[in-house]
């Protein structure tokens, strides 16, 4: 075995210093003759991965996932690296936009474009997918176009709970002007089917869904707590999160804006310790990051470490 340390002095280049390191390492190579040297193909043969998904599968056929996604003609580029990564692995995948789109297949809402009719959007959505879907699932998820989902995680989250109850989860803030207590738009949030049947069967007179503000997340909520719908907590037993308004980095790095941080309604944590393992959203994903972060996910693991599941 041959262990090569490098030592780079800020006055040597480091292009030259790597094909120090590379002459060195194919003078050691061609010296080398034993017996023990194992090329590449060879070692190949030694061990053979396979990837088991039986636990996943069973989770597929047990939770039962509707996922919308609110796109508009303007972000068409995010719904379609959406539909290329991890919408290939939804149950009922559906996108709603203001236009149709020839690439993605749409469904066409009459609704005008703009931060202000976002609410509107979501109701016509959630309408259409009572009218229409109902039966075909026992949860309905509302996701924005640039929000990354692990269709795994979700369902092994949904798997002990009861959609026959009246709740609906995902990041849960607190809007203290307001005192309303909601779920994040951009972290996405999930209806159980009896949430959604109230929300479908309700009576327009007096209405119990009206725009008081531009933000669609609170009316959502305001509009579900007065249909009897509560909040289901979405954090473990140490207070780990698996929605995220923002992007990873954020999250355990650079930590989100003052304003998260005071609608957040458990306490408020950056790092990797804040996360739980089997994260489910994350926010602000741009087309070339929802690759990356399919990769990651998906494709990209330590040889040698396995997870059992039981």
């Amino acid at each position: 075995m041959i262990i090569v340390v490098v030592f780079v002095s800020n006055n040597v280049d480091y292009s030259q210093s790597v094909r120090y390191v590379e002459k060195f390492l194919i003078n050691s190579e061609g010296n080398n003759k034993s017996a023990n040297v194992i090329n590449s193909s060879e070692s190949s043969d030694i061990f053979r991965e396979t990837v088991d998904e039986s636990v996943a599968d069973k989770l597929k056929q047990r939770v039962r996932v509707l996922i919308w996604v609110m796109t508009s003609p303007k972000t068409v580029e995010k719904a379609r690296a959406v539909k290329n990564t991890w919408g290939s692995r939804c149950d009922l995948l559906l996108f709603f936009s203001s236009e149709n789109n020839t690439e993605i297949p749409i469904i066409e809402l009459d609704v005008e474009e703009g931060r202000e009719h976002l609410f509107e959007k979501t109701t016509q959505a959630f309408d259409y997918i009572y009218e229409n879907y109902f039966d075909m699932a026992d949860w309905f998820m509302k996701v924005d176009d640039d929000t990354f989902v692990v269709m795994e995680n979700l369902r092994h989250f949904l798997y002990d709970k009861n959609a026959s109850e009246p709740v609906f989860t995902g990041r849960h803030f607190h809007e203290p002007r307001l005192n309303i207590s909601f779920e994040s738009g951009g972290a996405g949030y999930v209806l159980s089917k009896e949430a959604l049947r109230r929300f479908g069967t309700r009576e327009s007179s007096p209405p119990f869904c009206t725009n008081e503000t531009i933000y669609e997340d609170v009316e959502m909520a305001r509009c579900l707590q007065r249909l009897g719908v509560s909040i289901l907590n979405s954090t473990d037993n140490k207070l780990r999160s698996h929605f995220h308004p923002y992007d990873a980095e954020s999250h355990v790095i650079k930590g989100l804006p003052v304003d998260y941080i005071l609608y957040d309604a458990n306490s408020y944590k950056v790092g990797m310790d804040a996360i739980n393992e089997h994260a489910i959203t994350f926010h602000y994903i741009s087309p070339q990051q929802m690759h990356l972060l399919y990769y990651y996910t998906y494709h990209f693991r330590p040889f040698g470490i396995s997870y059992t599941y039981s």
